[in-house]
């Protein structure tokens, strides 16, 4: 330890190596977790696509596209759904500035729920599809709803995320909470009823309008 003018030591150099450490030691975490996350979310993406098994017998590529369009119409949808899921983790965690353990059971929670999917795409395309449809439904709006619970924990309880004003905090966790159920859930109404293409473009559009707002906000406020 340095030592003063009397000749006795202070610990300050220790404390600041100390805190650094520490410091370290939380981006290193969150940043191993990032990357497991987006290991399990590779994973479910190429399960996704093991699943899918031509059929036995085949006449010509019309009749391939006839008897596997439930499939790759089901992939489609589920490639999708993991995709925006993994868009969405990655900009939440990249508001969080550490982590903790009760984030990484809530982050455990997340991923376990996203490699269900594979397991709820292979039930859409069964005899009783219609039937799996609230499930697989439900499950996509469970994910949304574990992902805002881990940010409502990161953002108004763990204290592990940068500045973010408190209206844009909650902003988010209602976006994710209700979004992706909504959406994903329009998808295939739109596959019937082509009025739900429109109702999706327009709260897509109410959403990036609503976005600009917040954001042109918080420019002025930290103006």
């Amino acid at each position: 330890m340095p030592r003063d003018a009397d000749g006795g030591t202070h610990p300050v150099t220790t404390c600041k190596g100390a805190k650094m450490s520490e410091q370290d030691s939380a981006a290193g975490h969150l940043h191993r977790l990032v990357l497991f996350s987006d290991a399990v979310f590779a994973i479910a993406i190429t399960l996704l696509a093991i699943e899918i098994h031509p059929p036995h017998h085949w006449d010509g590529i019309s009749d391939l596209f006839a008897k596997m369009g439930v499939k790759l119409g089901a992939y489609a949808i589920s490639f999708a759904v993991v995709g925006i899921y993994w868009i969405s983790h990655r900009r939440i965690f990249q508001r969080l500035r550490a982590a903790n353990g009760v984030l990484d059971v809530l982050n455990f929670i997340v991923l376990g729920l996203v490699a269900l999917l594979p397991l709820g795409t292979e039930l859409l395309w069964e005899q009783h599809a219609g039937q799996a449809l609230p499930v697989y439904v439900g499950l996509v709006a469970l994910i949304g709803v574990a992902i805002a619970v881990l940010w409502s924990y990161a953002a108004f309880i763990g204290d592990l995320t940068h500045p973010t004003p408190r209206p844009e905090a909650i902003y988010i966790a209602l976006r994710v909470a209700l979004l992706p159920g909504m959406m994903c859930a329009l998808s295939f109404i739109s596959l019937v009823y082509p009025w739900g293409w429109a109702v999706m473009a327009g709260i897509i559009a109410g959403l990036h309008l609503l976005n600009k707002r917040i954001a042109r906000t918080a420019q002025i406020k930290t103006a």
